[in-house]
């Protein structure tokens, strides 16, 4: 695949700019195929995560431009403005990174960033994704942000906050009855998990289930 003119010009400009100091989980432009992943994107009040664009076109390039404040991705919808912190070219990084009026597509994006509560004892900071599977029908994912990852399946199992996700996801519907919890794992090396319950309605056991995933 040849580089589109349009891509080589914004990476020339980024080659062409102060690179700023490496942080984790930074922006990342590929510039063949004109496409920037973003590992968290807010747009106006929404959070997404695992946000995938295409540029169409950069519009009004900058680096180093101090309206870029704080550690998170914006695209300021009234304004039509995309602020990165620190984006990734290659080997380098450069920060406060802005594009005034930019030309863009949705790629893909992995859900929506939530914040609901959590409790534990382990390693805090992580990000948690948890998919959650009602009566055979998939749910959007969600992702919790700034987590306690657990150090033991027991702590993993015992956190009753983890099976909100599973609990509030019939909320929307009439459905009311007693939740059971059916089987409960967590791979401490790997900081994944999964928790199966059941919710008894009028003598029916209806299956629901999660997985989960720290980063």
């Amino acid at each position: 695949m040849k580089p589109n003119p349009k891509n080589l010009a914004v990476a020339a400009f980024l080659v062409s700019a102060m690179a700023g100091a490496q942080a984790a989980d930074p922006a990342v432009f590929d510039g063949t195929t004109g496409t920037l992943s973003l590992p968290v994107l807010q747009i106006d009040n929404a959070r997404y995560f695992n946000v995938v664009i295409k540029l169409l076109d950069a519009g009004v390039l900058k680096a180093g431009d101090p309206a870029v404040v704080g550690e998170d991705n914006q695209f300021l919808s009234n304004g039509n403005l995309l602020l990165v912190p620190r984006l990734a070219l290659g080997k380098d990084i450069f920060t406060q990174v802005s594009l005034g009026n930019p030309s863009f597509s949705l790629v893909s994006y992995g859900g929506v960033v939530t914040n609901p509560p959590f409790t534990g004892v382990g390693s805090t900071g992580h990000l948690l994704d948890v998919r959650v599977t009602a009566v055979s029908t998939a749910q959007n994912p969600i992702t919790l942000v700034n987590v306690t990852r657990p150090m033991s399946q027991q702590e993993f199992c015992s956190d009753a906050s983890l099976r909100l996700p599973i609990t509030q996801s019939q909320q929307q519907s009439a459905l009311a009855g007693n939740w059971t919890v059916k089987a409960c794992t967590f791979n401490v090396i790997e900081g994944t998990g999964a928790i199966a319950m059941t919710l008894s309605v009028s003598g029916l056991a209806l299956p629901y289930s999660a997985t989960y995933v720290y980063h």
